[in-house]
Order: structure tokens, then C-alpha cells, then sequence
């Protein structure tokens, strides 16, 4: 899975930006703590549906 993030400090010093997923997932953020809610919210089992991302967190049949 690829995850965009599109970041920016507000002028305030606020990291804000937007969270964009496959399938439409994500959204706008302000701070940290919107940003893992966002992040959290993501559907994550498309993972299993990706090839490349079974072969990047390696084989655990031993």
C-alpha cells in the first residue's frame, strides 16, 4: 500500500496537510495526533492484496 502525504507548517508552527490512500482513504489533517487518527482510519486490509507489500515484510513460513 502507498500512503501520500501532502505536509505544510501552518504559521502558527501546526504541521497540517492531507492524507491520501488507495481506495479514497485519508483526509485533511491538523497536527500530530489528527494525523495518526487519520492514519488509523485507513482500511489496512488491502494490504493482504498487495504482492509487493507480502514480499517487503518478508516470509514467516520459517
Amino acid at each position: 500500500m502507498r500512503i501520500q502525504l501532502d505536509l505544510f507548517r501552518s504559521g502558527d508552527g501546526r504541521l497540517e496537510g492531507t492524507v491520501r490512500a488507495p481506495g479514497g482513504g485519508g483526509g485533511p489533517f491538523t497536527g500530530v495526533l489528527d494525523l495518526l487518527r487519520v492514519l488509523e482510519a485507513i482500511d489496512l486490509p488491502a494490504l493482504d492484496d498487495d504482492p509487493a507489500a507480502a514480499r517487503d515484510r518478508g516470509n514467516d513460513d520459517g
